[in-house]
C-alpha cells in the first residue's frame, strides 16, 4: 500500500490523518506496515478521501479490487 508515501507528501502524521479520516491510528499503522486489516476497503476509502485520492491510488495493482 502507498499510504505512507501519500501521507508524508500531504505533510500529515499518522495521528493527523486518523483525525482527518476517522480511521483509527492503529489501523493506519497496520496498513503502513503491510498488515491485513478487517474491513480494510472501507478504511481505504476513508483514507483516500482524506488525502484527496482514489482508493485505487492507495493500493498496489496486485491488491486492487476488480
Amino acid at each position: 500500500m502507498e499510504l505512507e508515501k501519500y501521507r508524508r507528501i500531504a505533510g500529515l502524521t499518522q495521528e493527523q490523518l486518523a483525525e482527518k479520516s476517522g480511521v483509527d491510528k492503529t489501523v493506519i499503522s497496520k496498513f503502513e506496515r503491510g498488515k491485513r486489516v478487517r474491513g480494510a476497503y472501507d478504511s481505504i476509502v476513508r483514507l483516500a478521501r482524506a488525502l484527496n485520492l482514489t482508493p485505487e491510488e492507495l493500493q498496489p495493482v496486485s491488491e486492487r479490487r476488480v
